[in-house]
């Protein structure tokens, strides 16, 4: 399980406007305005940091930087900067992961994906709620281990009692407990000082998950199949359903290899819209990685399929 809770991030391209801003840089290409949106699904995300980069080579120069807020961007290119990246930023300035880069020129292209996936913020708490199907929220633990370590005003020893689903009790200075494994725990426990004087119980419920969702591919019609190979006409349709048994589903994100170019940005799947895009996006043999991600951040290993033109008048 990856031990940082993530962020869903959501770019909608709305076109391009040419200004000036009075910069001299060198002339590479021409400055452009990016105009989009920044919808984080998390309310303790109050800005965005933005790199600006000239080549996709993170040792040869250093970024022109700029942060925004949440909502509506319009993000300026300056001459000569090809490529951008784009992290989270929560409160206490907890600072999410760098997106890859994505190349300026590809915004505005016909059939381009609108919705670009991008990894969550890191958190330090060990107990995050995620809202459930009841619209309530449940508790799941972020690392591996919960360590309980009392918080005294003045230095006293102490001893912890404690017991995990019901089990016998246990007393010891300070425990380090170990959850391994998928499932739902209640953990109990009670801190008492030298002189006596205890503290009241404590009750945590909470969930283990490690486990990512399944995607699984459903076609509108069936493929005609012959040995390895399934052949599907232009009007097909790929739908995917993803279940995940722990927190829940967050998203089912894509990327595709068209020929022998460089793999896309990781984008949002959508049933209605995705398929036909991908098949049209690309005039050589192609390859479909599809994963999907829980609310916590655990990633399914990629599906790939391999999409090979055929001649036509075959």
């Amino acid at each position: 399980m990856n031990p940082f809770h993530h962020f869903r991030l959501f770019l909608f391209l709305f076109g391009f406007l040419i200004i000036s801003l009075g910069f001299f840089f060198p002339v590479f290409s021409e400055p452009k305005t990016i105009k989009f949106s920044l919808e984080p699904d998390r309310d303790d995300i109050i800005q965005y940091e933005f790199e600006l980069w000239k080549e996709p080579n993170f040792d040869l120069e250093i970024p022109f930087r700029v942060v925004a807020g949440p909502g509506k961007i319009q993000l300026y290119i300056p001459n000569g900067y090809e490529y951008f990246r784009i992290r989270a930023v929560a409160k206490r300035q907890v600072r999410g992961f760098w997106t890859e880069l994505y190349a300026v020129n590809s915004f505005g292209k016909p059939k381009e994906q609108s919705k670009i996936v991008a990894r969550k913020p890191a958190t330090t708490d060990v107990l995050i709620p995620i809202t459930n199907k009841e619209g309530t929220n449940h508790y799941y633990l972020t690392e591996n281990k919960i360590h309980v370590k009392p918080i005294l005003s003045q230095p006293m020893k102490t001893y912890v009692r404690y017991r995990v689903n019901g089990g016998p009790w246990v007393v010891t200075k300070q425990p380090e407990l170990t959850f391994a494994n998928d499932g739902n725990y209640k953990l109990e426990y009670q801190v008492t000082n030298e002189l006596g004087i205890s503290d009241s119980m404590q009750v945590w419920e909470f969930s283990v998950d490690k486990t990512p969702p399944k995607t699984e591919f459903h076609w509108q019609s069936p493929p005609f199949r012959k040995s390895s190979l399934s052949f599907v006409g232009p009007n097909s349709h790929l739908e995917l359903l993803a279940t995940d048994t722990g927190s829940g589903l967050d998203s089912i994100r894509f990327r595709t290899i068209c020929g022998k170019k460089t793999p896309s940005e990781w984008y949002l799947w959508e049933n209605q819209t995705s398929w036909t895009n991908v098949i049209h996006s690309c005039s050589e043999d192609l390859d479909l990685e599809i994963s999907a991600t829980d609310k916590l951040g655990n990633e399914e290993v990629p599906q790939k399929i391999k999409i090979l033109q055929t001649k036509k008048g075959n």
